[in-house]
């Protein structure tokens, strides 16, 4: 049975048509305006705001029990960091770990072990620190410890893991830059063992204007990991196999590329960051622009989970935080010296 949607599209008045073959339910979080969301690929046109209480959600995963998960940053007061379960059954919103705020702030970032590896969730943040492992996250004994060891990261913006427990993460570091007004990412793309200990540099930072700078979403293909990129808007592929990056599809513009997904037909879904064109682009397997979901309610994406009609577990999913909030916040906190 085909779901609702959640998305007022371009294509909707024949300006874009994203191909489809099937219906996908894709969730989306925005951190602008603190929504859940749910639309279905084949119908984009009807809007289902899931949950209006979040605060700042900068990260989405499906669980293998069926729930979606949340990251939030909380809002600097009287909310701390904190992931959020949301049971799609019962539609209830409850916490599942809460974060402590200063040495533990704004999780970016959701992903989980194998099942045979233990299963944990894995929680990357914006900012300096290791990655989180959250054990029984699925019940309500929820507990927090550091994950990875062997390097310090700058940053954990996106995750994605592998069957035999390979984790790959986004390293990004953010530095302002009084000159621009803003802060600019830079990092490269980084794996951990099974065991948590660091491996390897996978992806390379292209610290310039048309490579890899700034990694933000990550999503595990087969063989292909894809970094988006969020200072000049792309998407880049490697090859794990012969360890080769190529850039693979671009936004056209900075700030566009940050949370990633694929639909059952192999396209991939890229979140905007910027809040300013309230979009979702679409790219076929092979890198083509295939359209774009945009819809008054996306603002800020956060986060972005699309399953498959019926329920079959080919999902990708990897949370991202969005730079305007960041600056905003760190703003803040400069001012009140928290």
């Amino acid at each position: 049975m085909i779901r609702k949607v959640l998305v007022v599209s371009l294509f909707t008045i024949g300006l874009l048509r994203p191909c489809t073959a099937g219906a996908d339910t894709v969730y989306v979080v925005s951190k602008s305006t603190n929504k859940l969301l749910q639309f279905d690929t084949a119908a984009p046109g009807s809007v289902t705001t899931l949950t209006s209480s979040l605060f700042s959600p900068s990260a989405l995963a499906l669980g293998s029990d069926g729930n979606l998960y949340i990251a939030e940053w909380g809002n600097g007061d009287t909310v701390d960091p904190r992931i959020s379960r949301f049971n799609l059954a019962t539609q209830q919103l409850s916490i599942v770990a809460t974060l402590d705020y200063a040495t533990q702030q704004n999780p970016s970032s959701i992903a989980f072990r194998p099942a045979s590896q233990g299963g944990e969730m894995l929680v990357g943040r914006l900012g300096a620190g290791p990655i989180l492992k959250v054990a029984d996250w699925s019940g309500s004994g929820a507990s927090v410890s550091d994950y990875t060891t062997g390097l310090a990261l700058d940053g954990g913006l996106g995750l994605a893991t592998a069957a035999d427990g390979t984790l790959y993460v986004s390293n990004a570091l953010y530095t302002y830059v009084p000159a621009l007004g803003f802060a600019v990412a830079s990092g490269p793309v980084v794996s951990f063992g099974a065991d948590g200990a660091y491996a390897a540099q996978v992806m390379a930072d292209g610290s310039g204007e048309g490579g890899l700078s700034g990694p933000t979403g990550l999503l595990l293909s087969g063989q292909t990991l894809y970094a988006t990129s969020v200072m000049n808007g792309k998407i880049f592929s490697t090859n794990l196999v012969s360890q080769v990056t190529t850039e693979f599809a671009t936004t056209g513009n900075p700030f566009e590329a940050g949370p990633i997904s694929q639909l059952s037909n192999g396209s991939l879904l890229v979140g905007s960051v910027s809040g300013q064109s309230d979009t979702i682009y679409q790219f076929s397997s092979g890198g083509t622009f295939a359209g774009v979901f945009t819809n008054g309610n996306f603002g800020q994406i956060g986060g972005i989970v699309a399953v498959p009609e019926p329920g079959a577990i080919v999902l990708s999913s990897v949370g991202v935080v969005c730079l305007v909030g960041w600056l905003r916040r760190e703003r803040g906190r400069s001012s009140n010296h928290r």
